[in-house]
């Protein structure tokens, strides 16, 4: 069972009430549920997780979280990155590689194009 960012937000916000009214025992409690619910492997990633999947530093992570770039939870003690907008992330990059490659000619038509070039530019011709 996956709960969303915005489930484990509010109940880590509910925590700080409870423990800001004194209520310290329910705190606690409540504390342990969201770490329960929130750990990795759940659909959630550490942001050391989240960096090298990623490839980048995890001050990096941090950034794009505050940003919301990637979504996540500030449980009080750490950050945790939605597994969910990590993949977003790589499929985006993917997408980006894949268009990338296919801007850039093959060597087959590299081929064809200088060879045409070289019979429009015959020996002996002008050219620029």
């Amino acid at each position: 069972m996956n709960v969303g960012p915005e489930v484990i937000d509010k109940l880590t916000r509910l925590e700080r009430e409870l423990a800001e009214s004194g209520r310290a025992d329910d705190a606690a409690a409540l504390g342990e549920a969201v770490a329960a619910l929130a750990r990795p492997g759940q659909g959630w990633l550490t942001t050391g997780q989240a960096a090298e999947r990623l490839n980048v530093a995890r001050q990096t992570i941090k950034n794009w979280l505050q940003r919301g770039t990637l979504r996540g939870v500030n449980t009080g003690t750490r950050w945790l990155v939605s597994q969910e907008s990590v993949e977003t992330i790589e499929g985006i990059r993917r997408t980006v590689a894949e268009a990338a490659a296919e801007a850039y000619p093959t060597p087959e038509e590299i081929y064809r194009l200088t060879r045409r070039a070289r019979r429009v530019a015959r020996p002996g011709a002008d050219v620029a």
